[in-house]
């Protein structure tokens, strides 16, 4: 079956490659005319012509582009942008500058590595942290993504091999709800699949980890349900009950927009965003050191080895 979300993807795709042959780093000036922006042009106003001038520029035929809503965030503005195709619909992010006058197909967090810096120890890495007694390990994803799906298979193989730190890890899903609906970046399929997941998180979580480890290596959501043994009747209810499914949905894509978790997986560890590369890479040993970093006092079973081998994509996002 083709990509639903194909067509948006060659869009963005063909900006990341205008950006290279201009040498502008991701930063599309042009949007529209300089004049058009001053201090009482609003965000949506301007956030409304960068969408018309991606449609102009880089949609393919019967592809359209709209604006879902816009944000400030960081000193840019976040815009959420719906393409829609006969195949469905995507949900993407850019960043426009405040003047309106460049457009950031991504955006990437500033770090210490920054300008040369040399790369930290994964003990100098666990040394800087921010601890406290009760760690928590919030890790934002969405389901189809493969990068996503990575690393919640190396946080089941944690969960496997060290129980007891399963109640420190939360696995949270990045989209946004409009008009009542689920909405993420690759489209309804996976909309509906991060609501399935977030419901079963919160209303059978002694099924969650079984579920996503089937999901992960599956492509039958019903026989992973099956497999985990879910209550479909509990869940089917949490998945049409705007009181709960969706509520549960907008507390987890409230939380993303906090950290600025746009990216698929984005680890928070103890209220701060981290990165299991400085602890060795995308694998169980290394994401269990990360969160084990995060306790004032490590628990017992931090000293439980785990793999270290990072299988399928090594780094990378969604």
């Amino acid at each position: 079956m083709e990509n639903p979300w194909k067509p948006a993807c060659i869009a963005l795709a063909a900006l990341l490659v205008l950006s290279v042959l201009l040498g502008i780093s991701g930063a599309y000036s042009g949007i529209a005319n300089p004049s058009f922006y001053s201090s009482t042009v609003s965000k949506e106003a301007i956030a409304q012509k960068a969408v018309d001038f991606i449609s102009a520029n880089y949609l393919n035929a019967g592809v359209t582009a709209g604006l879902v809503n816009v944000t400030e965030t960081n000193g840019v503005y976040k815009t959420v942008i719906r393409y829609s195709s006969s195949d469905g619909d995507q949900i993407a992010y850019v960043y426009l500058t405040r003047d309106g006058s460049l457009l950031f197909p991504s955006a990437y967090p500033l770090t210490a590595r920054a300008g040369g810096a040399v790369k930290k120890t994964a003990e100098e890495s666990c040394a800087a942290l921010t601890r406290q007694d009760d760690a928590a390990l919030e890790v934002f994803v969405v389901s189809y993504c493969p990068y996503g799906t990575q690393m919640q298979g190396v946080l089941a193989d944690v969960v496997a091999g060290v129980p007891d730190l399963a109640e420190h890890i939360t696995v949270r899903y990045i989209g946004q709800i409009t008009n009542g609906t689920v909405q993420s970046m690759h489209g309804s399929t996976e909309a509906a699949e991060n609501l399935r997941q977030i419901c079963i998180r919160e209303e059978q979580p002694e099924a969650y980890w079984k579920y996503v480890a089937c999901f992960i290596n599956s492509t039958s959501s019903s026989a992973c349900l099956a497999t985990a043994g879910v209550d479909t009747d509990r869940l089917g209810t949490c998945l049409s009950d705007l009181a709960r499914g969706i509520r549960y949905a907008q507390d987890d894509f409230s939380r993303a927009d906090g950290y600025s978790a746009t990216g698929s997986p984005t680890l928070v560890l103890n209220g701060a965003r981290v990165s299991e590369f400085d602890f060795g890479g995308r694998n169980p040993e290394a994401v269990k050191t990360l969160l084990c970093c995060g306790f004032l006092t490590q628990p017992g079973s931090c000293a439980t080895r785990l793999s270290n081998v990072t299988t399928g994509r090594s780094q990378g996002g969604c």
